[in-house]
């Protein structure tokens, strides 16, 4: 069973930047219906690997929040599963989701990520193992073969959903296109008429008008939001309110300096120091977009050798362009 309502709104796994920071941040702003972590590795976890907790870590969420798995084998990840299910309630996540599109070469070589889309018996096995030992929510994410093309995608999800996942995330691009051409949405919707589990699209999904346009046919159950939620990590409380009805939210209460330095702050509080530095970069390099001279300041974020300094360079932008303060 699905653990959210038809046209919920769930935020997408992104390696670097969904760790629990984020999710914190886009919690405060506006709140997603759904969390998804960052990929983690099945064998590291098992293994011990540095940091492994911090990858796993569900807060503030647990009860909905899914952990992103990548693993090598069925074994590994049924082992990643009974041990994540036996995490005591405050450090255990709702769902398990299963790494099936990220196209990253060193992923794909592994035989993880999108390597399952071209090998449906592995693929099956990876979703029964799960299954089998893990009680809780289970998803799966994909991508659309380029080498099975659309008639293979779709019978690959037909046996992933035989095999036990009780909802689909699919990124309607051919693994081998990343972000270069827009997603797709057609195929998420013949792919949610043929399956008998609940589809959820994503891919390039940042208005009300396009969230409305994908729920209408009544087919795909949900819609999930990646990139669009980091440029605006307010997003998810404008678009509940823009799909209820609702007036929209007064601009003058997104202040971004004031949202600047709180993703600082959180980073600073919740991530490992080596993360820390990184994490804010990949979310700058989005967030910067929202003013006027997006180059010079994502650009001064990026080089800035340390969280001071990126906290200097925040407040200098905003003294400078006070205009750009206030979205």
């Amino acid at each position: 069973m699905v653990p959210f309502l038809r046209g919920s709104l769930l935020l997408a796994p992104m390696v670097g930047i969904t760790n629990r920071a984020f999710r914190t941040f886009v919690h405060e702003l506006g709140d997603a219906d759904w969390y998804m972590t960052e990929m983690a590795s099945a064998e590291a976890f098992l293994s011990g690997g540095r940091n492994e907790a911090v990858y796993l870590d569900p807060a503030p969420c647990p009860s909905r929040t899914s952990v992103q798995f990548a693993a090598r084998s069925p074994d590994s990840l049924a082992a990643a599963c009974r041990a994540l299910s036996r995490a005591p309630d405050e450090r255990r996540p709702a769902g398990i989701d299963i790494n099936m599109g990220c196209a990253a070469p060193r992923i794909k070589s592994s035989g993880r990520g999108a390597a399952l889309l071209d090998n449906a018996p592995l693929a099956k096995e990876m979703v029964a193992a799960a299954r089998e030992n893990w009680a809780g929510i289970l998803s799966a994410k994909i991508r659309l073969s380029a080498a099975q093309g659309e008639e293979g995608t779709i019978l690959l999800a037909k046996t992933l959903a035989e095999a036990g996942l009780d909802f689909l995330v699919v990124h309607a691009r051919l693994d081998t296109q990343k972000f270069r051409r827009r997603a797709d949405h057609g195929f998420a919707l013949a792919l949610a008429k043929e399956l008998p589990i609940p589809v959820m699209a994503n891919g390039d999904i940042s208005t009300a008008e396009e969230c409305r346009s994908l729920l209408a046919s009544g087919n795909i159950h949900s819609l999930m939001i990646g990139r669009a939620a980091v440029r605006e990590p307010w997003l998810f409380r404008d678009l509940h309110a823009g799909l209820s009805g609702r007036s929209e939210i007064s601009p003058e209460t997104q202040d971004l300096m004031t949202i600047g330095l709180r993703y600082i702050d959180l980073a600073e509080a919740m991530l490992p120091p080596e993360w820390q530095k990184e994490t804010c970069r990949r979310i700058f390099s989005y967030y910067s977009d929202n003013v006027s001279f997006a180059h010079y300041l994502k650009f001064s974020l990026i080089n800035s050798p340390s969280l001071e300094g990126m906290r200097g360079i925040v407040k200098k932008y905003f003294d400078e362009v006070p205009q750009d303060r206030y979205r």
